[in-house]
């Protein structure tokens, strides 16, 4: 298929589901991931999408154009975006890293009925920011620094000097890939240097990936698989791909109703940490 045809196959597909997902994509095209993540920077410069981490968003899916719109979760993120938030606490400081499962939850928290008066958070993105400012009592901090033109992450010299003197009960990070032996990777230095300093600054260390995630290796190593309290997984996971990190004694979430602990539903009252 020449690449005219697949971007326009692609196209079809962004406008029909909202999402562009890469390993998707590449298995019902037949391709090699490589080849969507090409044809993406392409479609992303004719300025007919966004690029996000595992895929890519209609070029309209922005915060700010949302600010004016109310907060929504795509239906099939809901099972696990709403296991990971009754995973973290209602009080306290909770650190939310850059990635898109870190926005969808913040999606899903300015929707929380419950008064947030005494809960901080802090984070390095500038969408999940702009989406949390609309959380009422919501104390809500954006670090500063240096702004990637790819995921709107506020990383260098600037978001590393503020991030080294935060302590938070809880970080929720995005890692680009996370390996049983090679640990937690991102996909430039600048984002992995900022990983490190939000790993450093939680008591409980959320690691929030994409299934497709699972097992990969990213450029830059930033923490040891060790250094992970919780595993929460963005979809449906094989458990051939749980098990490595269910062995290393990390605790896993994933979708549904129940934990891999067996728990019943999760209860927005316990985590980890604080």
């Amino acid at each position: 298929m020449r690449a005219e045809d697949r971007q326009s196959t692609l196209a079809a597909w962004l406008a029909a589901e909202g999402r562009i997902d890469v390993i998707t994509a590449a298995d019902r095209l037949g391709v090699a991931p490589e080849t969507i993540r090409r044809d993406l920077r392409v479609m992303e410069r004719s300025g007919l999408l966004r690029r996000v981490h595992g895929g890519a968003v209609t070029a309209d899916a922005d915060p700010i154009a949302a600010l004016g719109r109310p907060a929504t979760v795509d239906p099939a993120d809901l099972d696990w975006v709403a296991a990971v938030w009754a995973l973290l606490p209602r009080t306290g400081t909770v650190l939310l890293g850059t990635g898109e499962p870190t926005l969808t939850l913040a999606k899903l928290i300015v929707t929380e009925p419950d008064d947030l008066t005494d809960l901080t958070i802090v984070t390095n993105s500038l969408d999940a920011a702009l989406v949390l400012s609309r959380a009422p009592g919501l104390s809500v901090y954006n670090l500063g620094g240096t702004v990637s033109t790819r995921t709107r992450a506020q990383e260098g010299d600037w978001a590393l000097t503020e991030l080294r003197r935060l302590h938070t009960d809880v970080s929720v990070i995005c890692p680009a890939g996370l390996h049983p032996d090679h640990g937690l990777t991102q996909q430039t230095p600048a984002a992995a240097a900022v990983s490190e300093a939000e790993v450093e600054a939680g008591t409980t260390v959320v690691a929030l990936i994409a299934p497709e995630s699972l097992g990969t290796t990213a450029l830059v190593r930033f923490a040891p698989l060790e250094s992970v309290d919780v595993l929460a997984v963005a979809g449906i996971a094989p458990d051939r791909a749980l098990r490595p990190y269910r062995e290393a004694g990390i605790k896993i979430i994933t979708p549904g109703p129940r934990t891999e602990q067996g728990a019943a539903e999760p209860n927005p009252g316990a985590i980890v940490g604080a």
